[in-house]
This record gives structure tokens, sequence and C-alpha cells, in this order.
């Protein structure tokens, strides 16, 4: 039970279909739905066990609010955290549920569509590492079909033992060196939710507390949810620019949020193109290398072997 439990929390969740369900809350509290009716509606197209349970217990009468909260506890994924971070801070703020949820489902779109975008760009960088991976391997074979004893030379001699060590050791590490490069690019489609931290303060903002009040609301509920701060920095600059114009911080938050999400798509694809430039490092440091040790030198060694042979 445990361990079925355990491979429940490990299972991601479809950020579609996270977007979709919260989509569907936000419609159906604008209809008047009470967000436990709700919560039931939605829970029956639910997929993911940690939000079945919590759109389970939340109809049975817990209060949603803390429920989300300790979904967002279970689940190791940002946008579970964003969504009970959303809840907690409008429920608390008075602000309305259904605006705030909408702009969680569109900033995880945004995102899914991020990891899509960065996906597909990679799909070619990654089949080419792939295939060149293999290079040693074939290049053995070769040799072995052209009928040198390359077997013979890299199991019967000093040398060869060297060879076969230095270039097994080459190839696992190019393949080592290859996946990080993969997956700190896919990385930056999978990672916080962008323009979080600024769609959160005006969320408390729209709930007609003060900034110092939604600020100190958010952390308190960021630290709750263990959803990461997304640009702290951004968001400080924004309410700044708010103070100095003697302007409502809102809708300069939401175009914040709106442009953290555009940039880090941005970003995503930027990374998916240098992977492929990245991905020439383990090729020429690792692959290469390892090609002329198992696949070159083998078949010098052998045929020196040979001549220096017939010669004695």
């Amino acid at each position: 039970m445990a361990e079925r439990r355990a491979r429940g929390r490990a299972r991601p969740i479809d950020p579609d279909e996270l977007a979709a369900a919260i989509e569907a809350l936000a419609v159906l509290l604008d209809a008047g739905v009470t967000p436990s009716s709700a919560w039931g509606h939605v829970g029956e197209e639910l997929t993911h066990p940690v939000l079945r349970r919590a759109a389970a217990a939340i109809t049975a009468g817990a209060p949603p609010g803390d429920t989300v909260v300790e979904a967002a506890a279970r689940s190791a994924d940002d946008g579970v955290r964003a969504l009970a971070t959303v809840w907690v801070v409008a429920e608390e703020a008075g602000a309305a549920l259904a605006p705030a949820l909408r702009g969680a489902a569109a900033a995880l779109r945004d995102r899914a569509e991020t990891a899509r975008d960065i996906d597909a760009s990679m799909s070619g960088p990654r089949a080419t590492a792939r295939l060149t991976g293999w290079m040693p391997v074939v290049g053995l074979v070769m040799a072995v079909g052209m009928g040198v004893d390359v077997v013979g030379t890299l199991f019967g001699s000093v040398i060869g033992g060297g060879l076969l060590i230095a270039g097994a050791a080459l190839m696992v590490a190019g393949r080592l060196w290859t996946r990080r490069l993969v997956a700190v690019a896919v990385a930056r489609g999978a990672g916080a939710v962008a323009g979080t931290e600024h769609e959160l303060v005006a969320i408390a903002l729209a709930g007609g507390g003060s900034v110092a009040a939604a600020r100190s609301l958010v952390d308190r509920t960021r630290r709750r949810t263990r959803l990461e701060a997304t640009d702290p920095a951004s968001l400080d600059r924004v309410l700044r620019i708010s103070e100095r114009a003697g302007a409502p911080a809102g809708e300069l938050l939401l175009a914040a949020a709106r442009q953290e999400r555009r940039g880090a798509r941005a970003d995503g694809r930027a990374a998916a193109s240098a992977l492929a430039v990245r991905l020439l490092l383990p090729l020429g440091v690792c692959v290469l290398p390892a090609f002329l040790l198992l696949g070159v030198a083998p078949v010098v060694l052998s045929l020196l072997s040979s001549t220096v042979g017939s010669l004695g």
C-alpha cells in the first residue's frame, strides 16, 4: 500500500489536465456552484491519484484551502503548488476565486507550451547525440567485419586492454555528459511557473489589502505550499513603479507576469537551440576519441602484430 502511494506521488501530473481542471473550477464557481460541489464535479474527470483524493476530501466536507495545501505537500509538481497557493491567497485576501484560478490555468498552459516547444526543438539534437554515441561500437563491428581480430587484440595484450578500458570510459563519460546537457535543457520547461509571484500579489491586492499585507500573505502561503519564488527582483521593480506613479499595482503586476511567461518561453527555446551546439563538446571530447581507441587503434595494433609476426 505504501509503495502504491509513493508511485502515485512520483507520477508526473499532466499540465494540460491540471490546467483544464483549474479552468473548469473557475467556470463552475462563476456559475454559482459551491467550491465543494465544483471539486466534486471536476474530480470525476481527474486521473491523477493526488488530485482525485483532494477532490474526494473536499466533496466530503474538508476545507478546500487546507486540502489543496496537503495535496501540494504530497506532490512534487509546481503546478499543484501554484494551484494551492492561488486558492489560499484568494481565500484569505477575500479576492474572487474564479479570476485567480483562470490566471493560474493560463500560466500552466504557457508552461506546458514551453515544454512542448523545447521538446520539439531538441528532438533533432537528441537523435544525433544518440546515434553518434554508438560510433565506437560501430567501429568495432566494422573492424570485425573486415576480418581483423579486434577481440583478440583488445583482450590479448596489455596495450589492447588499456585501449578497451580508456575507450569504454570515454563512451560512458560521453553518454553521461550528453544526458546532463539534455536534462538541463529540459528543466527549462519544467521548472517553476513563471510570473506566479506577480499574480499572487495581484490577487492579494484585489482583496483590498495593502502592498505590505499582500506580500506578507503571499510569503506566508508560499512557505506553506513550498512554492518557489520566481523573480522577487522583478516584483520589487514593478511595485516601485506603481508607488512612484501613484497607480494601482494590480494591472502592472499582471502585465509583468505575462512578460515573465513570454521570457520563460524564449529562454526555453534558446536553451534548446544552444543544445545542438553544446552536444558537440561530448562528441569531440569523448565520443570521437572513443571511436579512435576502440574502432581504429585495435585495427592498427592487430595489423602491426600480424606484420611483425609474419616477418619473424
